[in-house]
């Protein structure tokens, strides 16, 4: 997969896709295995935003449980077992606890005894299409002294046991939107990172494409295209509007910070949920006996996720007050554990769309569905699609969607969409390094060469796993630079620019990773 901006330049297009976060990743491939040809551009990295900044769990939705929203606890099984059939390298199955209690009777062994068997009930089919060896199993419950075994910082609670499901674990979520659009290239899709939409070409028709800037070289061009569709996550209504000029309406807050913490130990050997003992706040899922994972990684803990709808505080700000809650929460959850600030090593954070007056229920709670715009209904302007998805899991069954709509719109007959089975051609983890963790020669001239790294962090925090390591050495972050410095053509004040601002981005608190599209 290279980066070839004339061809962008030269040809018209389909359909054009803005935005390539795991959502606008999906749609290309989708599109482009349905034959229809496909350019994909962002602003910055392929899924180097909110896509990246992820528990890296794949749920099933048993919270659906609760409500007796079957239709959405089965698109979420579905579409967990679709990321365990395409992407067998990246997803792999993952075994979460959660503590039994005599304190209520809603947590309690009986309680959680029914619920794993209907979840397993539900989720009949989990396994279909899936090699043997990574099946999910049944769940089931555990003895208290196996709950402790398995987490010992339960103890301080009145624990009766614990129960165990199987969800799935995104080994490195950053890879896996690579893969969707590595995957669209092999079927013949152009895409370019670093390629900023400045406004959209329209004319009677409705839309013709887009008037962009590549950011790497400076030069504006257009790129022309059939229908096009912006999937820039939460800014998606923003980029709309200021594309065509218009202003944005202010109706209140749409869209929230949404903050999870690495720390510099693993804390267990399976994912661990627990309940927070806050009561419910003025910010989406805070408080409210909601649930915080735990997540241990090779090296290191995920733990998560504290949200924000703050207009007026500033990242750095929001990154302080939300680990402080965050660490506070799981500390009361989780006797004997004390967190520390201490403990982290890095702010993983990114924005979420609220509901917003746009589906039931309070516009500051975290919106649940997909929001899916066709602008050329009524008057507006044909040919041009928007989306925001609402979660990594099933941002596959979401492009489904739009590029149905898009395919009607061109009047592209009715293909059929493959993606649920059709395994990804670069579902491959970045396992080429050296014992000790560094990364060899090859892997560096691979990211540059077949992934379209532009930039060291491209490298080290995308190609490579460097987001969630305890700590990113110096020397390791300047040998990859040397190799890359001479790949790319930098000077040595270039490249020692790209180490700072990896160093930067990685190992700094409370200067955090961020994102970016």
């Amino acid at each position: 997969m290279r980066r070839d901006l004339p061809q962008l330049a030269d040809r018209q297009f389909d359909v054009l896709v803005v935005g390539g976060g795991v959502q606008g990743a999906t749609i290309a491939w989708d599109a482009s295995l349905r034959g229809l040809s496909v350019a994909l551009v962002d602003q910055s990295d392929f899924g180097s935003g909110t896509s990246a900044n992820s528990l890296r769990i794949v749920h099933g939705g048993l919270r659906y449980l609760s409500r007796a929203d079957f239709p959405r606890m089965r698109e979420s099984i579905r579409e967990r077992s679709a990321l365990l059939r395409i992407a067998p390298d990246l997803v792999e199955p993952l075994p979460v606890l959660i503590p039994t209690s005599g304190n209520s009777p809603l947590q309690s062994r009986f309680a959680f005894a029914l619920a794993l068997a209907a979840n397993d009930l539900v989720s009949w089919n989990r396994n279909r299409g899936i090699e043997a060896h990574r099946h999910l199993p049944r769940s089931r419950l555990v003895s208290r002294a196996e709950c402790l075994r398995q987490f010992p910082w339960f103890a301080g609670v009145r624990l009766a046991g614990g129960a165990i499901w199987y969800d799935a674990r995104l080994r490195q979520p950053h890879r896996l939107t690579l893969s969707f659009v590595c995957s669209a290239s092999r079927q013949g899709a152009v895409p370019a990172n670093y390629v900023r939409v400045d406004g959209l070409l329209t004319g009677k028709a409705g839309v013709e494409g887009a008037a962009v800037t590549d950011i790497i070289g400076g030069k504006a061009f257009e790129i022309r295209a059939r229908a096009l569709v912006v999937a820039a996550g939460p800014w998606t209504t923003g980029v709309i509007a200021s594309t065509l000029g218009q202003g944005q309406p202010k109706v209140g807050p749409t869209k929230a910070f949404a903050l999870n913490l690495v720390l510099g130990r693993r804390l267990s050997e399976v994912a661990v949920g627990v309940q927070s003992q806050r009561p419910a706040g003025r910010a989406p899922g805070s408080g409210g006996n909601r649930f915080l994972f735990i997540h241990p990684q090779a090296r290191s803990t995920l733990l998560g996720t504290w949200y924000s709808v703050s207009e007026t505080e500033g990242v750095s700000g929001l990154c302080t007050r939300g680990a402080h809650e965050l660490l506070d929460e799981v500390n009361a959850a989780c006797h004997g554990l004390s967190l520390t600030a201490a403990d982290i090593v890095r702010y993983q954070w990114g924005w979420l769309p609220l509901k917003a007056g746009r589906e039931a229920g309070s516009p500051l709670e975290l919106a649940e569905r997909p929001f899916i715009v066709d602008h050329g209904s009524g008057n507006g302007i044909r040919h041009l699609f928007s989306v925001e998805g609402v979660k990594y899991t099933t941002a596959r069954a979401v492009a489904e969607r739009v590029v149905d709509q898009v395919a009607r719109d061109l009047g592209a007959g009715a293909a059929a969409c493959r993606t649920a089975e059709t395994r990804l051609v670069e579902s491959k983890a970045a396992l080429d390094l050296h014992s000790d963790g560094t990364m060899n020669r090859a892997t560096i001239l691979r990211a540059i060469r077949e992934e379209m790294a532009l930039k060291l962090s491209d490298i080290v925090l995308r190609r490579y796993d460097g987001g969630v390591l305890p700590a990113l050495p110096r020397r390791l972050v300047a040998e990859v630079a040397e190799v890359a410095g001479s790949e790319l053509g930098w000077t040595a004040q270039q490249q020692l620019s790209e180490i700072e601002e990896v160093l930067r981005q990685a190992n700094s608190v409370p200067t955090v990773m961020e994102p970016t599209g």
